[in-house]
């Protein structure tokens, strides 16, 4: 009875250990991306000519909204030459100034919004230390970044692709370029703040934050 008491217990530790292993398996920054509807992109069949001539038709129509605005009769004569010729090779301007605004879309989601499907969960991912707040000679509020000095030496990455921490306990931060690993619960809260350098300050947003229970210097797992 006793050694089926031991293996029993046994068993249950070792699930319990395979739980809190499968729970912080590390979250990488792709992870972080939103998971968004593709759209077609047309531009990517555009010879480099027909790129050109397209964002000149582009400028020329955001012109036209301007209140004064007065084309000359050459610039409407070159307009129509270039629309021309898109529509000699089966090209369709307006049907391309549409998918543009899609893809813009797309793209401005892929930056801004957070992953749903990580949020509210504990999760353990690399990356770099930009300082916020320092307490003495520890760091208890920062931007985890995914390159080293951005923010800093670079602007900031997209807001999906920070996360705000909050960490009482604090880290000494040896220097910009140490990665670190950080666990804790994500969670979804729009956060700005500034960040200062030698020359400046640069206010960075994100869409992440994290309380941190854990952060260590970075080692494989």
């Amino acid at each position: 009875m006793k050694l089926l008491k031991r293996i029993l217990l046994g068993s249950a530790l070792l699930f319990s250990l395979n739980v809190v292993a499968e729970e912080m398996e590390p979250t990488f920054w792709q992870d972080l991306l939103p998971q968004v509807d593709t759209v077609e992109d047309p531009f990517a069949a555009l010879d480099s000519n027909q790129l050109y001539d397209l964002g000149t038709i582009a400028r020329y129509r955001d012109a036209q909204k301007v209140e004064g605005f007065k084309p000359s009769e050459a610039s409407q004569k070159e307009m129509a030459q270039l629309e021309e010729n898109f529509a000699k090779s089966n090209i369709d301007v307006d049907a391309l100034f549409v998918q543009r605004e899609k893809i813009m879309q797309q793209r401005t989601k892929l930056a801004t919004l957070p992953n749903q499907g990580v949020l509210n969960k504990p999760h353990r991912i690399p990356g770099f230390i930009t300082p916020v707040e320092i307490d003495g000679n520890k760091v208890t509020k920062f931007f985890l970044v995914p390159t080293a000095g951005a923010c800093i030496h670079t602007p900031p990455p997209p807001p999906n692709q920070i996360v705000f921490v909050e960490y009482p306990a604090g880290i000494e931060l040896v220097s910009l370029q140490t990665p670190v690993w950080v666990e804790g619960e994500l969670f979804n809260e729009a956060t700005a703040a500034d960040v200062n350098y030698s020359d400046g300050a640069s206010n960075v947003e994100t869409v992440y934050q994290m309380s941190a229970q854990e952060v260590e210097l970075y080692q494989m797992n």
